[in-house]
């Protein structure tokens, strides 16, 4: 017997497992490769990598390092798996190798890199270039991203090398562009116009007002939700629409005014191209001076302001207008029950200069006076107009000249004649109030990461009465002429010149930062009275009289500010910022630092966490006399004796996405104010400034509360569900207003709803509604009597007087309203007309306009006599039933 050589054994073992190797991978190599349908748009690399897993059978293996919450689109057919996985990672830093039934991941290594180049830019509409404002750009390759500024400007910085940006907004179709850096580069970018996509009303994904962003408490209000949201007698109001936002409230019902988180009328700062707009309402506060054709973009801060604001407490509305179509003529004109409107706006150089111009008036005075007796003339209207030019110098260097005038208009005139219309009395009146703005923009781009906008403007609000008596008696052969004319103005002029720069540095760094000067000019009330009497040729008397507060207030106002928005890691985000202040009035200066605090946490790529912390100071004040806007308002200064008002605000808020369409939100916030004024205890304005400092007292004010927000942003069916719960309050010094007791303030509501919802059946109908909801105010009515022991020579005297326990006793009942639009669209043959119908207040709701006390009488009988006693009561007055209108537009 042979014994077996041991290395023979080893030899054959080894050819044995080489030949099993090589036929197995044989046989894995004629496996075919599998096929790949798909069709998906924006969607994550996470949710695409499953759909590919569920279609193969493969599993992918990958650890935390890399990144798959970047969203792509991918449209492929029957392709292998390998140029699927070669084209859905093409432009990310993710390798990959396919191992048996498993797929490796594996992040790729940045390449070492020495420079730096910088992509700048505008953002325009490709039809009208039009520049827009808040456009997203992001790197898909480095994962950074910027947005355009309020001028359609924009500027990043990325490593050398190959860059993929990608550039969307709003009802446009997004675009892509790979190129690569080898220097700095200048890419302008025209952006199509996605009809698809005008179905779609987002609130917040921008640059300053979204989820993404550092700052909270703000909103961006869509110009189509705008549009759309049903208001009285059809008329579209940048103010309702703001209304409907979460923790913002409307004074008197159907007002546009605004109450903010507890804060009043005058604590909003309303900026109209970047300029302080003072008085916003025609019709004693009914409708708003924006024209919607106009306005381009409406932006809303409550909270975590950003440092280049200041001047007010409680909010920021920011409003931009068109710049104008620099290819084409087109227009709207639109016809209403109440006003009727033009706008219209083209080329004067094509390409290089644009005009913008929209008007508005209204015609009740028209209407009605056919119907007005001959003796007796009223009158009532008003308007507003828009202009704008804008100018290119070049890519670097644009000119905006803006202008608006808009004027409330009340006349009232009466004839009379006596003894075979020999004698003759006439007397009569007119108000006139209104804004005059004149501003001049330039935009200059320094380099690829600074820009500049330098503002000069002039703003004059003025209100003007004039009354006057014209008699003319005959008697004893003689005539006597009796003339009076007493005239009366008010309002403020302010002269303006502000820089702002933003500068880019690098990509986890976007700074802000500028100065500004106001001369204020305030003239709080000017008044002037003549009378003339004559008797045949003599002169009995010739008299003009002044009054004493016939003075203009000078007071100069300036600031400088600077914030820095920048990225710690990837999930933390924070915004730091300082607004330095100073106002000089009566030889008193008064000074103010104002930081900024905001931070954003994403937890993961559905839940997001802010807070912020924000001191905001205030050097004017409006008196007012009523409980709505009336041009009888007076803007003053703060003075020796007035301070300025100042407020600390602390928010916190969390954000969720993770459903898709949908958008949900709460913020808290808490907010401390000091220096705020209220009247003292029996004492009112009734039209005269003089000694209002004597008649007003400071005190402490505070407010809290919480807002929700259930939001629906794509499809056919869009709108938001906001809930705010909140309380307002005021503490004066004892032995002060309310003897020193804390009150509640007169716009403290405890609980508001608001319900907005748009739906488009098809291009040619669409369907808006709103419903409110929020518990009453407060006000002050005495609800009980007191007896009044008055002391005199004799005798003393007992009388009855009204009896109030505390300010702001009353509650006032709950609000409630349902209004609804309905568009009717159709093309034509040069361009577009739209029906609207409306109806404001669908079940006639008898919400209170106004509520005072007045008394019943009430009879009975005691025994032979009838007696009789006056009981006080409280009654509402309701201005606005149900109220049908419709409106007629047409685009060319």
């Amino acid at each position: 017997m042979r014994k077996s050589n041991p290395d023979f054994h080893h030899i054959r073992s080894y050819i044995l497992m080489c030949v099993v190797s090589i036929f197995f991978s044989t046989i894995n190599a004629q496996t075919p490769e599998p096929r790949i349908t798909l069709k998906l748009q924006n969607t994550s690399l996470s949710e695409i990598i499953r759909h590919i897993e569920q279609a193969t059978g493969f599993s992918f293996i990958y650890g935390e390092e890399v990144k798959l919450d970047h969203k792509v689109s991918l449209n492929v057919q029957k392709k292998p798996l390998g140029e699927v996985l070669n084209q859905l990672f093409a432009n990310e830093p993710i390798s990959y190798k396919i191992t048996g039934k498993h797929i490796l991941l594996q992040k790729i290594p940045p390449k070492p890199v020495s420079r730096r180049f910088t992509i700048s830019g505008y953002v325009t509409d490709g039809a009208s270039a039009e520049t827009l404002i808040g456009a997203n750009i992001l790197e898909s390759r480095h994962h950074q991203g910027t947005t355009t500024n309020p001028y359609g400007f924009y500027s990043i910085t990325l490593p050398e090398g190959e860059a993929q940006l990608s550039f969307s907004y709003l009802g446009y179709t997004s675009q892509q562009h790979v190129l690569t850096l080898t220097r700095d580069t200048l890419l302008n970018i025209r952006m199509k116009d996605n009809n698809m996509l005008q179905e779609v009303v987002v609130v917040s994904d921008k640059t300053e007002s979204g989820i993404m962003a550092t700052q909270m408490g703000a909103s961006e209000i869509p110009m189509t939700q705008i549009k759309n949201t049903p208001s009285i007698l059809g008329e579209a109001d940048v103010m309702k629409a703001i209304q409907l936002m979460p923790g913002v409230q409307a004074g008197m019902e159907g007002s546009a005014g605004l109450y903010v988180r507890g804060g009043g009328p005058d604590q909003n700062l309303i900026l109209l191209d970047g300029v302080p707009v003072y008085n916003v309402d025609h019709l004693l506060g009914f409708f708003s001076v924006f024209t919607p054709e106009a306005v381009k973009k409406v932006t809303l801060f409550k909270s975590s302001f950003p440092a280049r604001f200041g001047g007010r407490l409680s909010s920021v509305i920011d409003v931009r207008t068109n710049d104008g179509d620099m290819k084409n003529y087109h227009g709207v004109v639109s016809i209403g029950l109440l006003t009727s409107k033009l706008n219209f706006e083209g080329p004067i150089i094509k390409d290089r200069t644009s005009f913008n111009i929209s008007a508005r008036r209204s015609y009740i005075d028209l209407l009605a006076k056919p119907f007005m007796p001959k003796e007796e003339k009223y009158s009532y209207y008003f308007y507003d107009i828009n202009a704008k030019i804008n100018h290119k110098f070049s890519d670097r260097s644009r000119l905006f000249l803006s202008a608006y005038n808009g004027k409330d208009h009340f006349m009232t005139k009466y004839d009379d004649t006596y003894y075979g219309d020999e004698d003759k009395y006439r007397d009569g009146g007119k108000m006139n109030w209104g804004n005059t703005i004149v501003s001049g923009r330039w935009n200059y781009i320094f380099n690829n990461k600074l820009f500049s906008n330098t503002t000069v403007a002039f703003n004059n609000y003025k209100f003007d009465v004039s009354t006057f008596t014209k008699n003319e008696i005959h008697t004893n052969n003689q005539i006597t002429w009796n003339r009076y004319k007493a005239d009366y103005k008010s309002g403020i002029r302010d002269w303006s010149a502000q820089i702002d720069f933003d500068y880019n540095p690098i990509p986890a760094h976007h700074v802000k930062f500028g100065m500004q000067y106001l001369h204020h000019s305030f003239r709080p009330e000017v008044s002037t009275s003549k009378i003339f009497d004559k008797t045949g040729e003599t002169i009995e008397r010739d008299t003009t009289y002044y009054t004493a507060s016939n003075s203009e207030i000078l007071a100069h106002e300036a600031s400088a500010y600077l914030e820095d928005n920048f990225n710690l890691s990837s999930r933390l985000r924070m915004n730091l910022g300082l607004h330095f202040s100073t106002f000089q009035v009566q030889k008193k200066n008064y000074f103010s630092i104002q930081p900024r605090i905001s931070a954003r946490y994403q937890l993961n790529k559905d839940i997001v966490i802010k807070t912020s912390y924000t001191k905001m100071s205030q050097y004017v004040h409006l008196i007012s006399s009523m409980p709505f806007a009336m041009p009888t308002d007076l803007w003053v200064p703060v003075t020796n004796k007035i301070k300025p008002m100042q407020a600390h605000q602390v928010s916190l808020g969390g954000y969720y996405t993770g459903i898709d369409g949908w958008e949900f939100s709460v913020e808290s916030y808490y907010k401390g104010m000091k220096n705020v004024l209220e009247y003292k205890d029996g004492v009112s304005f009734l039209g005269s400034s003089t000694g209002w400092e004597d008649k007003v007292e400071m005190g402490r004010g505070r407010s809290m509360g919480i807002e929700f927000m259930a939001q629906r942003t794509i499809g056919k069916t869009t709108g938001w569900l906001a809930y705010t719960l909140a309380k307002s309050d005021r503490k004066f010094a004892k032995g002060g207003i309310n003897n020193g007791a804390r009150f509640p303030y007169k716009y403290d509501r405890r609980h508001n709803i608001d319900l907005t919802l748009n739906h488009r059946f098809n291009e040619r109908i669409d369907v808006s509604a709103s419903w409110i909801f929020t518990t009453g105010g407060t006000t002050t009515i005495p609800t009980e009597l007191t007896a009044i022991i008055r002391p005199g020579d004799n005798n003393s005297s007992i009388q009855e007087g009204d009896y109030v326990k505390h300010r702001n006793n009353y509650r006032l009942p709950a609000t409630h309203r349902l209004n609804v639009g309905v568009n009717f669209s159709k093309k034509t043959r040069h361009g577009m007309r739209i029906w609207n119908v409306s109806i404001y207040n669908v079940y006639n709701a008898m919400n209170p306009t106004l509520v005072y006390r007045t008394y019943k009488k009430t009879e009975y009988t005691q025994g032979e006599q009838a007696q009789g006693n006056r009981i006080p009561v409280i009654r509402k007055f309701t201005l606005l039933p149900c109220i049908p209108s419709f409106s007629y537009t047409y685009k060319f």
